[in-house]
């Protein structure tokens, strides 16, 4: 049974630095100097901080460790080492910089400065622990203090906050309102003060203790008139070691290996069976940063970094993914600040992604990662597709804020953004999880997939522009008829309504409209208006859907249906047209009331329809088929194909003249002229087989990630001999090789040849 936590310190030998104070009221900790008093508050953002308690120095007096929840490490400044190890209590460095050890679950543990377990020191339930510089512990256990190495602890009697002298030969403690000084050796106690939480000074000659009224005051060690220190009032103290000899710089914790290295700083890794950690160091400070952490198995996925870079201030990541059930894998770049070990946001993006289909399990994979100043990046990748396997279909949402702007997704998480998309230019990033979304601006995109909403202000700057937050299980689908509005589907029956869907899982509210029906897709065409449709043939509707509330809603069931309806589109107040999975079109010229959805058959069966006006609709269906209606309330309707007979699946339109929709072989068919019959649309590959399925592909690609966004710039696709057809072939040397950047200036060997492109800040 682990006891309640008490503060207490650990003397470490050096020159006397600051006190380290958890105060009594207001936020952070306070750093006092013993002589004049100045103080300063660090770590004052309760979202990164907590509420910081029981402050200890690392032994080398360039770091604090506390418990707030969970465990933290920060520099003086305030700036984390690793502000996120794990929940436990009372942690403490050791006599190593770079191990901490904190109570957990009855037993005292020890993990590395990057959270990764190291060992298992105690099993008896401690409720503090604290280490001399010589590496003796000394613990408290049931109100009893014990000393000694870890393997023979002997008892000494009542005692609580222990504090080592530098020299280890003495202890000083909290016995019942009075700090006492025990000798190691012998065991004589005698008392110093009346006061609790000592703190030894690392010159040896004072002791820090806090009052009967918490104010901070120190006194010698050797008895005598204390002194107040500073006005600050506090809880608990911890006295600096400043060492004589400088600390190294960049201490990466035990058992690491160096991942990646330049003349400005280093990536290192270390792991244990479950977990990789990594952490990154800038070498004009010497601050070791935690970046990440990875799951090395975590159910049917395994995780881990498989190539690194460091250049100037930043360090880039390449992180992967493999399914260990279904087959296929994925990877994205993502850019470190090494000044803070924070992510940089609109920086990376880069990514490789294979979805088994059927033909046997592919491989992808980013082998190489570069990067430059302003966090610029660039990737190789590589993927081996085997015959009969890599298209993907494009099941996701194709949304068009602009005709300079379209995104879409596959359903697999993979999104695909184009600044130009009538020109078949597609630039793709990694959103795991990522299923539909919806963007009422350029500046703003909203997915949801599973439990998370995603959000984005720059959609076209590859995965670290997109930020998850954790809602609800089962969302569905959205719609966002403004920045300030997002509607949410979910399987349960319950719309999510956000209006400002940028400030996270705390911004969404749920209502349940429609009992235990799925519902579906959904059109918001203003943002009084909203219209859904469910798997059991109703319309759930609302004219004030920013209200909130099941009161907002209504359901219609709709005359003579109980086929599911697979999608809607709402040009306006005054016009909806859904379709069902029987391949019937339904209109209704009333969608907020209850009147009536007439129905007209169509050959595709179509599969999805948007309305980029009241005067133009489009559905796309099964073999490449595509109807259109320049008067949707008639029922007519006029079809082409516009696919070479692929099942198209999707389909958005940004207006009347640029329309894009999304095929079952991973294409994306574009047209500037949707109604110009099956001439005026073109395919563009963007999540499938270059090469012919009836061979292994194997494709290499050079991307890059700057402050336009992410950038495809070079691909190979080299169709391998049809003799390897149940086997994977050799894999062959590499063609685009020697990637590099240097500042802006990126440079790739194309089968020998030099390759520059210039990246922008």
């Amino acid at each position: 049974m682990a006891l309640a936590a008490s503060p207490a310190s650990a003397a470490f030998p050096g020159r006397n630095g600051l006190l380290a104070v958890q105060p009594l009221t207001g936020r952070g900790l306070v750093l006092v100097n013993a002589r004049g008093g100045q103080e300063r508050r660090i770590c004052t953002d309760r979202v990164r901080c907590g509420k910081p308690r029981n402050p200890r120095w690392s032994p080398d007096g360039r770091a604090l460790s506390f418990n707030a929840s969970n465990i933290h490490l920060i520099y003086p400044d305030g700036s984390c080492l690793n502000c996120a190890i794990r929940g436990a209590g009372t942690p403490a460095f050791t006599a190593n910089p770079a191990l901490v050890s904190f109570v957990t679950g009855g037993e005292l543990a020890e993990d590395g400065i990057d959270g990764i377990y190291k060992a298992t020191i105690l099993k008896r339930s401690f409720s503090d622990a604290v280490w001399s510089a010589a590496g003796e512990l000394a613990a408290v256990h049931a109100g009893q203090l014990w000393l000694g190495s870890p393997s023979a602890l002997r008892a000494f009697g009542l005692g609580s906050s222990p504090s080592w002298s530098p020299d280890g030969s003495r202890v000083a403690v909290d016995r019942k309102g009075w700090v006492i000084v025990i000798g190691v050796r012998h065991g004589s106690a005698r008392r110093l003060v009346r006061g609790d939480n000592p703190a030894w000074s690392p010159d040896g000659r004072s002791i820090a203790f806090i009052d009967a009224r918490h104010d901070l005051r120190v006194i010698p060690a050797s008895g005598g008139r204390s002194r107040r220190v500073g006005s600050v009032r506090g809880y608990a103290v911890d006295w600096q070691p400043l060492p004589v000899t400088p600390p190294p710089l960049c201490v990466a914790p035990p058992g690491s290996t160096l991942l990646a290295s330049s003349a400005t700083g280093v990536v290192t890794t270390d792991s244990n069976p479950w977990s990789s950690a990594y952490m990154g160091c800038l070498r004009s400070d010497g601050r070791e940063r935690f970046l990440e952490r990875l799951d090395s198995r975590a159910g049917n996925l395994a995780s881990a970094v498989s190539a690194a870079a460091v250049g100037d201030r930043y360090a880039a990541l390449a992180n992967e993914s493999e399914d260990l059930h279904y087959g296929g894998s994925s990877g994205s770049v993502v850019v470190f600040d090494l000044r803070t070990g924070a992510m940089v946001p609109g920086r990376g993006g880069e990514s490789a992604y294979c979805q088994s289909q059927g033909g046997g399990s592919c491989e992808a994979s980013i082998d190489q990662v570069a990067v430059g100043t302003d966090g610029v990046s660039a990737a190789h990748t590589t993927s081996l597709i085997p015959p009969g396997s890599g298209s993907v279909p494009l099941d996701g949402d194709i949304t068009c804020p602009s005709p300079s702007l379209c995104v879409a997704t596959d359903g697999f998480g993979r999104v695909f953004t184009s600044t130009d998309p009538a020109s078949g230019a597609w630039a793709v990033t990694n959103v795991p999880g990522l299923w539909a979304l919806s963007c009422p601006s350029v500046s703003l995109c909203v997915g949801v997939g599973g439990e998370f909403a995603y959000t984005s202000t720059n959609p076209t700057g590859g995965a670290a522009a997109w930020t998850p937050a954790l809602v609800h299980p089962g969302l569905n689908e959205i719609a966002c008829p403004s920045t300030t509005l997002c509607v949410a589907t979910d399987i349960t029956g319950n719309v999510w309504t956000s209006t400002d869907p940028t400030a996270g899982a705390a911004s969404w509210t749920s209502a349940n409209v429609d009992g235990s029906n799925r519902i579906g897709h959904i059109s918001c065409p203003s943002t009084s208006l909203c219209v859904a449709v469910d798997y059991n043939g109703n319309a759930v509707t609302s004219t004030n859907p920013g209200a909130g509330g099941a009161a907002a809603w209504q359901v219609h069931t709709l005359t003579g249906r109980t086929d599911s309806i697979v999608s809607v589109s709402c040009p306006s107040a005054s016009l909806c047209v859904a379709l069902d999975n029987s391949g019937d079109v339904l209109t209704s010229t009333t969608p907020s009331g209850s009147g009536p959805w007439p129905s007209v058959s169509l050959a595709g069966p179509p599969t999805a329809v948007d309305c980029p006006s009241a005067s133009l609709c489009l559905a796309v269906g099964n073999q490449g088929t595509l109807d259109v209606s320049t008067d949707p309330v008639s029922g007519t309707w006029a079809g082409a194909v516009i696919d070479d007979k692929q099942q198209l699946r999707s389909i958005g339109c940004a207006s009347a003249s640029l329309c894009i929709a999304g095929d079952g072989a991973g294409n994306l068919v574009a047209s500037p002229n949707p109604t110009g019959g099956g001439a005026a649309w073109t395919a563009t590959l963007v999540d499938g087989n270059p090469c012919s399925a009836e061979t292994w592909c194997r494709t290499e690609e050079i991307q890059s990630s700057d402050g336009t966004g992410v950038h495809t710039l070079d691909t190979l696709a080299v169709p391998t001999p049809a003799t390897f057809v149940s086997a994977a072939p050799p894999t062959p040397p590499a063609l685009l090789t020697d990637l590099s950047v240097s500042g802006l200036a990126l440079t790739w060997l194309h089968a020998g040849t030099p390759e520059l492109f210039q990246l922008q800040p």
